[in-house]
């Protein structure tokens, strides 16, 4: 059973994400013809024009999508995609019949636009996919690993919302249609990153033993000391650097004042860490290196 728990929990993540996005999708954004970018904004426009379920259009659109670029995802992100592309179908579905809510342009734009980045953020997050852009986003996100997956997103549906506008003919749904990408994308980057965050800190002085030594047994993480020299002084020195969470960092400067309160600290945002102590590396294992070896 324990084999499987990490796995169960991804599953229930990647539902309650998907319902969670449907909701948005259903409730709130298609009833006043906004979008948010993807296939969600190609099925409003078929939904619209030509009465075409959200869901069949999901189905139909991410078939072709996954069979164009399931070999980029590696096995175990391919079933969660599979997972996630056909939860998001049913939820779609079942979303249909809630009452809908268009009373309000601001209020259907930013709630829609909060459910989705929540919805794609808790998916994303298990290495997953709904499809559409967030799952063309996954693959991109393999090749070039320190793009961020909401940046990348926020391109892709960038030019599916423009060609919204030109169908329904409305430069104002057009504008909150950015405006719902834009929460979408922030609240999906927002939780994608959530507790991966830490602080890079880099620390000249000469008490960097002493610091190096607290680092490493009051955090037990590791620190290492760059040979370096001072330009004005023209003496050898050592800088130490270390990776550690938010909540440390006080203490960390607090140890570093206590040690050396002529000590010159620079402290840097590390948007994501991977290694011990921090993030695995498992999201960037099943890279097929040699794929792209032989590719021309």
């Amino acid at each position: 059973m324990k084999r499987f728990r990490p796995f169960i929990v991804n599953l229930a993540f990647i539902l309650i994400g998907s319902f969670v996005l449907a909701l948005g999708i259903n409730m709130f954004l298609v009833p006043s013809k906004i979008s948010s970018g993807g296939i969600s904004s190609i099925g409003t426009i078929l939904l619209h024009l030509f009465g075409v379920r959200m869901s069949i259009t999901n189905i139909v659109i991410n078939a072709l999508l996954f069979l164009l670029g399931f070999k980029y995802l590696g096995k175990e992100s391919v079933l969660k995609t599979v997972i996630g592309i056909i939860a998001l179908t049913g939820f779609l579905e079942l979303t249909s019949l809630f009452p809908a809510y268009s009373e309000d342009l601001v209020a259907s734009t930013v709630v829609g636009g909060l459910l989705i980045g929540i919805g794609v953020g808790l998916v994303v997050r298990q290495g997953a996919s709904t499809g559409g852009s967030d799952f063309l986003a996954l693959m991109i996100k393999r090749i070039i690993p320190h793009a961020s997956i909401a940046h990348i997103i926020l391109i892709l549906d960038s030019a599916v919302i423009i060609l919204s506008g030109i169908v329904f003919k409305s430069i104002t749904i057009t504008i909150y249609s950015v405006i719902a990408m834009y929460i979408s994308s922030l609240v999906t980057d927002f939780i994608v990153t959530l507790g991966n965050k830490a602080k890079a800190v880099q620390i000249f002085s000469n008490k960097h033993e002493e610091i190096a030594d607290f680092v490493m047994n009051s955090f037990e993480r590791g620190a290492t000391g760059i040979h370096c020299r001072g330009m004005y002084s023209h003496k050898e020195k050592t800088m130490l650097l270390c990776v550690v969470s938010p909540k440390e960092l006080p203490i960390l400067v607090g140890a570093i004042k206590k040690f050396d309160k002529s000590a010159f600290v620079i402290i840097n945002d590390a948007t994501e860490v991977l290694g011990l102590g921090f993030r695995s590396y498992a999201e960037y294992d099943e890279v097929n290196i040699d794929k792209k070896k032989k590719a021309p």
